[in-house]
């Protein structure tokens, strides 16, 4: 690759998530690197209290596109794999600060027209996922939004006050000293 060539980066990004698929010509010309990632802080508005202790959906939904990218590339012909030492901090937002970021992965022998496809596939992937259960009545719009008519779009689910507006936490009852329930 010659020092000037272009590295072609097809991106979805706003302030809960985003999407990367870089050109990798280090592993070949039609090689594309996925780097995703989301913002916790900025989901928690809309899934707040929706599921158990440890089942945050926006870490659920990322790690779960991961699988559905690689399979819908597949149905493409194109083979994916994990592509952990790929540097996406360099592209992408740094972890912390609510960002958390999925392992990158490869996809080998793809068109600029079949990666404009997955970048879609993943957008709509990713939010279907997490309305799914923090927001089931909500539909991603048929025409897909711009990056920043997304963000719009998942800030109009926020529900105001949402610490308050969830259920209690599940607590088992136990028994006290004295015989009488209480949680724990």
């Amino acid at each position: 690759m010659s020092a000037m060539q272009r590295i072609a980066t097809h991106e979805f990004k706003n302030d809960y998530f985003y999407i990367v698929l870089r050109q990798t010509p280090e592993h070949g010309p039609r090689s594309y690197i996925l780097c995703c990632g989301i913002n916790m802080t900025r989901f928690d508005p809309i899934c707040w209290g929706k599921t158990g202790i440890c089942s945050n959906p926006a870490f659920k939904g990322l790690q779960q596109l991961r699988a559905d990218v690689s399979s819908f590339a597949m149905t493409l012909g194109r083979q994916t794999r994990s592509a952990e030492h790929f540097p996406c901090g360099l592209i992408t937002p740094p972890v912390g600060d609510g960002w958390y970021r999925e392992t990158p992965l490869l996809i080998d022998q793809a068109s600029p027209m079949e990666i404009s496809t997955i970048l879609d596939f993943s957008v709509r992937d990713l939010v279907n996922t997490l309305l799914t259960v923090c927001a089931p009545d909500a539909r991603v719009p048929s025409k897909l939004p711009t990056s920043s008519g997304m963000q719009k779009f998942l800030d109009s689910l926020n529900v105001k006050n949402y610490r308050e507006a969830a259920p209690p936490p599940i607590a088992k009852q136990q028994k006290t000293r004295h015989g009488d329930t209480g949680t724990g």
